[in-house]
């Protein structure tokens, strides 16, 4: 870039304390793939969470990359995936000396973050580059009573969703580059110039600017009213019967390093509802749309957009909620996870994706096939099966137990979700 944009992205920097960053028009799906396949060629080997964003699989796919899983860790009270840990980023780095590059997710969909800084150090100790989606963190690090971003935490490369947590238009995002020696920074622009449109969006790339002048002048004022906003809801929240938002006390259990505050992680199951019912009430009666829901909670996300009035307005549904719509049946859903351990892959990601050689059956006929394609429960968006791991029995009763209470699927061609397209043997 030059001219304008050149300008605007150097002020970017300055303003989220990155040494270079990258506007991005195709939101952090672009970032994160360009970000993989600026560093990981065909062959090499990546660690990367099971519990990654689509784009990141897609990177896969593209790069021919062989990933190396983080198992997603589930805290029996509360059922959702939980950050990474510096240990279990550390057996990997062991047990696999030739990986070059980790790319994690901090914070996640419930806006759990890892020990990026720790993290960080052990990589940059073992010459590993690491990648960190940001997605939902775009707002971090810009107030001194918050989380702090990774890019304050020197991780190389940084994709954040500016149109998620801050103002910009959707589909707006930023890329942000720390220049420690570990990635070259004209492969990270070759990417992106191959992966994003070639006569981008003026209007977009302009909100990126504005997004970023707003926040370098009255940010820090914007997210204290924010800060305040969120704790009054939590409490809140707690109070209500039958009803338990998360918050701090979650900070130390299986890696997590600190939680998100504008991230409302609202417990329902305690008044007999899943989080997709309980979703649905609040959408169809009160009007009130929130960020997604799985089979035990329902998640809110405050932004600087937020007020007294719209967050009085979520109270007062959640109380209504809790009064007037209690369930008798009371499923045990804390019981309710993904399968433990991962499949068995018996194919390269990449090399299953672009097989011509496949055929289309039920998913009772799919039952120990390799798979073509992914079958993504959403939320919270974990793959149960990527392309070349065989579908077990398992798997399959989980996801007609997953689908019959509500839950969707991603991933897979039919929308019905009643086939699934196989490697043809």
């Amino acid at each position: 870039p030059k001219g304008a944009l050149l300008k605007a992205q150097k002020l970017a920097a300055a303003a989220y304390g990155a040494d270079e960053t990258f506007f991005l028009i195709n939101g952090s799906t672009v970032g994160n793939m360009a970000a993989i396949m600026s560093v990981v060629g065909p062959g090499q080997k990546i660690i990367m969470p099971r519990a990654s964003h689509r784009s990141v699989y897609g990177a896969i796919v593209l790069s021919g990359a062989i990933p190396v899983y983080i198992e997603p860790d589930y805290h029996p009270d509360v059922g959702f995936p939980l950050a990474v840990s510096v240990q279990a980023v550390k057996l990997l780095l062991e047990k696999h000396p030739d990986i070059i590059a980790i790319h994690l997710t901090s914070p996640n969909y419930y806006g759990v973050l890892s020990d990026i800084g720790a993290i960080c150090k052990l990589a940059h100790s073992h010459k590993v580059a690491l990648l960190v989606d940001e997605a939902h963190g775009s707002h971090l690090g810009l107030h001194p009573d918050w989380p702090k971003s990774a890019v304050s935490m020197q991780a190389d490369i940084i994709v954040q969703s500016t149109h998620k947590t801050q103002g910009s238009l959707t589909q707006s995002a930023m890329l942000h580059l720390n220049n420690n020696g570990l990635v070259n920074r004209t492969r990270v622009a070759q990417m992106l110039s191959l992966l994003q449109s070639s006569s981008p969006s003026s209007i977009l790339l302009a909100s990126l600017d504005e997004t970023r002048m707003q926040m370098a002048t009255e940010g820090r004022a914007r997210l204290a009213i924010t800060l305040a906003l969120a704790q009054k809801v939590r409490d809140t929240i707690r109070k209500t019967d039958g009803l338990w938002c998360y918050g701090d006390e979650l900070i130390g259990v299986t890696g997590i390093f600190a939680i998100d505050p504008s991230k409302l992680i609202i417990r329902v199951n305690d008044i007999g509802l899943s989080g997709f019912k309980a979703s649905e009430i609040l959408r169809s009666e009160y009007k009130v749309e929130v960020e997604f829901a799985d089979l035990r909670q329902i998640i809110c996300s405050l932004t600087i957009a937020d007020t007294e009035y719209t967050t009085d307005l979520l109270i007062d549904a959640l109380h209504h909620l809790s009064k007037h719509h209690r369930q008798t049946d009371h499923t045990d859903f804390m019981r309710i996870k993904l399968p433990d351990g991962l499949p068995r892959s018996v194919i390269n990601v990449r090399d299953a994706y672009f097989t011509t050689k496949t055929r289309r059956v039920s998913l009772d006929e799919g039952v120990g096939h390799v798979l073509v394609e992914s079958i993504i429960p959403y939320p919270p968006g974990v793959p149960l099966l990527v392309p070349g791991e065989i579908m077990e029995q398992h798997h399959l009763d989980f996801l007609r137990y997953f689908l019959d209470k509500g839950g969707y699927l991603v991933g897979m061609a039919d929308p019905n979700f009643r086939t699934v397209s196989i490697v043809d043997t």
